[in-house]
C-alpha cells in the first residue's frame, strides 16, 4: 500500500510533460483506495494545484469511483481552465451520483465549452436519473452543435423514458444528420427495451 509520500511523489508525476510518465502516475493512483489516499487527492483540488495535477487527480478520483469525491469534483466544475472542468464532467459520470445531475443540468445550460457540455450530456446518462430529461429533449430542439446532440440522444436511451420516443422518432422521420439518426434508432430501441422489461417485470 502506497503511503502518501509515495503518493506525493506521484503527484509530481502529473506535471510532467511526457503523456507517458502522467498516465503512468493516473494508473497507479487509480488503483489506491485508501480513505487516506482519496482525501489527499481531493485536497489537490482544493488548492491552487498545476492545470495538470488537477486533470489527472480528476481521472483518478473518476476511477477509484468513491463518491466521497462528488462535491469537490462539483466544485471543480468553475475551475478556469476547460481541460479541468472536462475531466471533472468525466468524473462525475464515472461516480453516477444522481446528486450531480443539479450541477451537469446547469453546465449544459451555460455557454461552456462545446466539449465540456457534451461531455455532460453523456455524462446523464450514464447518471440514468430521469430528471435530466427535459433537457436533454430540449438540447434536441435547440442546441447547434450536433456532438451534444449525439451524446443528448445517446443518453435519453440509457434514461430509457418513453416521453423521448416521440422527439427522437421526428429525428429518424427527418433524416437530416445520419449519425445523429443512427444514435436515435439505437436510442428508440434501448427505451422500448427498457420499457418491455417494465411491462414483463409487473
Amino acid at each position: 500500500m502506497l503511503s502518501i509520500q509515495e503518493a506525493e511523489k506521484l503527484v509530481g508525476e502529473l506535471e510532467s510533460k511526457n503523456l507517458n510518465t502522467r498516465s503512468r502516475a493516473i494508473e497507479v493512483l487509480s488503483s489506491l483506495e485508501k480513505m487516506e489516499i482519496i482525501d489527499f487527492l481531493i485536497s489537490l483540488l482544493m488548492k491552487n494545484s498545476h492545470r495538470l495535477v488537477k486533470e489527472g487527480v480528476c481521472k483518478s478520483l473518476g476511477k477509484i469511483g468513491h463518491r466521497k469525491a462528488t462535491d469537490v469534483l462539483i466544485e471543480t466544475l468553475n475551475d478556469e481552465n476547460e481541460s479541468v472542468r472536462y475531466q471533472a464532467v468525466i468524473a462525475l459520470g464515472q461516480l453516477g451520483d444522481t446528486h450531480t445531475v443539479p450541477p451537469l443540468l446547469e453546465l449544459l445550460k451555460r455557454q461552456d465549452d462545446p466539449l465540456v457540455r457534451s461531455e455532460a450530456a453523456k455524462a446523464l446518462g450514464l447518471i440514468g436519473d430521469p430528471s435530466a430529461l427535459k433537457i436533454l429533449l430540449s438540447i434536441l430542439k435547440k442546441e447547434e452543435d450536433r456532438f451534444i446532440k449525439y451524446h443528448a440522444v445517446t443518453s435519453l436511451g440509457k434514461i430509457g423514458d418513453k416521453k423521448a420516443l416521440k422527439d427522437l422518432q421526428k429525428i429518424v422521420k427527418e433524416k437530416k444528420d445520419a449519425r445523429l439518426v443512427l444514435r436515435s434508432m439505437e436510442a428508440i430501441e434501448a427505451i422500448q427495451k427498457a420499457n418491455s422489461k417494465k411491462v414483463v417485470a409487473g
